[in-house]
């Protein structure tokens, strides 16, 4: 990590009342780790990778090796698959850059939604859309926002991972590519002669244990990456106003449409080099 960028320190609470959490950071938009909000799930300690293993180990699950920084592949686009067990033993060996996410593991064991709830917080979850993530250690997931727009609440099951966060309004000085929720950065060693409006913001970074749950509000950049191999859960919740959830409609259709459709007509290295030109453009204007 290049020393040229510092980041503050995002608020850690061990109790936070739903009032709390409404007024210092739901309406705020502010990031927060919690240990109250897991604090009486079963999950976080049945969730062990034997467990996860004798459940569905022989499911056929993609894996990703890298996301889209660097490249003009598809975020979705996984580069091999592998039977869940041997993926979980993998992961226990040593580091790998191989990582899984949006897995939908409650289709193969139904069971384990009794292991989790979602807490009274104020917000709208998306109940039938919890997911799993699960990396080897140095796998990382580049730096981006959701798609949605949706809320996110991340659960650390086991092991470490580190959580870079970047405000919504930095996106123009984050080199976001147009018509998408990405930019070409690699956070794990940003090039600053390339990307010199960098430095000019402010990011906030934690690492995140077993137990905590930080609050990524809507539209903030995350980046996160495996410091250890490890497993965590993803609950999501609607923002609050139907302004906020129409433009999640319209940044769906941005990427699944023009994004993709622009790529197919132009070529898409040609397509991805337009847009990094473009980013760079509307960087040096901000």
């Amino acid at each position: 990590m290049t020393k040229e960028l510092t980041y503050l320190t995002i608020d850690r609470q061990e109790h936070l009342s739903r009032e709390d959490f409404i007024q210092n950071y739901l309406k705020p938009k502010r990031p927060v780790v919690m240990r109250s909000f897991a604090g009486s799930w079963p999950a976080t300690q049945k969730w062990t990778y034997d467990y996860l293993k004798a459940g569905c180990g022989q499911v056929e699950v993609p894996l990703y090796s890298e996301a889209f920084a660097n490249s003009d592949n598809d975020y979705l686009d996984s580069t091999q698959s592998m039977a869940f067990g041997d993926y979980l033993d993998l992961i226990q060996q040593g580091p790998t850059p191989l990582r899984m996410f949006l897995f939908n593991v409650f289709k193969h064991m139904p069971q384990l939604r009794e292991d989790f709830s979602f807490p009274d917080l104020g917000v709208t979850f998306l109940k039938n859309h919890p997911f799993l993530f699960v990396g080897g250690q140095d796998a990382y997931v580049d730096i981006h926002y959701d798609l949605d727009h949706s809320h996110v609440f991340l659960t650390q099951m086991t092991g470490t991972k580190r959580v870079v966060l970047y405000d919504s309004a930095d996106r123009r000085k984050l080199y976001q590519h147009p018509f998408t929720v990405s930019c070409n950065i690699d956070f794990r060693n940003p090039d600053l002669a390339r990307y010199p409006k960098l430095k000019e913001l402010q990011g906030y970074e934690c690492i995140l244990e077993p137990g905590d749950t930080i609050f990524i509000p809507s539209r903030w950049w995350h980046f996160i990456e495996y410091s250890t191999a490890g497993i965590s859960l993803t609950l999501r919740a609607l923002p609050e106003s139907w302004t906020e959830r129409a433009a999640g409609l319209t940044s769906i259709m941005k990427l699944k449409v023009m994004d993709q459709y622009l790529g197919k007509m132009i070529g898409e290295k040609k397509w991805y080099g337009i847009k990094e030109d473009w980013a760079h453009a509307r960087a040096r204007r901000a």
